[in-house]
């Protein structure tokens, strides 16, 4: 009887998860579709995969995926990199690849994807989100997921913002919600662009600036160091939300010498 009882209740909790699953998933859905180039096509060369804590007992870890997790790693580290790494192998595997390989980890802590294969993945609240493309080597993906209760937590915006994106966050009544946009873009912006600098790159480097008309941002890369290394040229760059949390995909390819950006507009 307990066991019944205890299946009872969590039955709404159950759906109110599923609802939420496929809220996010509608939300990224449409970001994406806005951000790729028309070549990647959802369920075609490009996939989507969106698992949460509650799932990471279904999913088989790989040997060589678990050894790279520091033993030390405090709970939330531990279920965000399982969680992600099954949700970067259900990516694969809609990409069809059966069994896929283990996606291991970088110099800079990137996920490596096999050949041909780009891919991102970011952790939020509960959340890990992978996409992964079938492309070519001059294209890379960058996605992040936040919440504004992250956001919230710390006085992060003179570490994030440049002036101009400071007046623009301070000049509506959602604060948080502007600086948790410029936060996340710039994070989705940083990925798609390290497999071609390979170095970090400070968010002062990078200024957006809001575009009303497109319900967008523009990025410019402001790097004085070696600015010539990374000739990225303003791009469009942007985010969707849903309730609390803000997704942002950032895609950059190289045109011959140069680097071009797109993104799709905040919903």
């Amino acid at each position: 009887m307990a066991h019944l009882e205890e299946l009872r209740s969590s039955r709404p909790e159950q759906a109110q998860a599923i609802e939420c699953k496929r809220a996010l998933e509608a939300m990224i859905i449409h970001v994406l579709e806005g951000a790729v180039p028309g070549s990647l096509r959802l369920g075609e060369n490009l996939a989507l995969a969106i698992a949460s804590w509650q799932e990471q007992g279904n999913d088989r870890r790989h040997p060589e995926e678990v050894r790279l997790l520091a033993p030390g790693a405090c709970r939330k580290r531990q279920l965000d990199w399982t969680v992600g790494r099954a949700a970067a192998r259900l990516a694969l595997q809609q990409l069809g690849l059966e069994d896929p390989p283990p996606v291991l980890r970088g110099d800079g802590g990137e996920p490596l994807w096999p050949a041909g294969i780009s891919g991102s993945i970011t952790h939020c609240d509960r959340w890990s989100i992978a996409v992964s493309a079938k492309c070519a080597d001059s294209l890379a993906i960058g996605i992040d997921l936040e919440s504004l209760e992250r956001v919230r937590e710390a006085d992060i915006i003179h570490l994030i913002c440049r002036e101009p994106e400071i007046e623009w966050v301070s000049s509506d009544d959602d604060f948080h919600g502007r600086l948790g946009m410029v936060f996340s873009a710039k994070e989705a912006l940083y990925k798609s662009l390290y497999p071609f600098c390979r170095r970090y790159i400070d968010f002062t480097e990078v200024e957006l600036s809001w575009l009303p008309e497109q319900s967008r941002f523009h990025a410019k890369l402001l790097s004085a160091s070696d600015a010539s290394s990374l000739p990225l040229h303003p791009s469009e760059i942007s985010c969707g939300r849903h309730k609390h949390l803000i997704f942002s995909c950032s895609v950059c390819e190289t045109k011959g010498d140069r680097l071009t950006g797109r993104s799709a507009g905040f919903s």
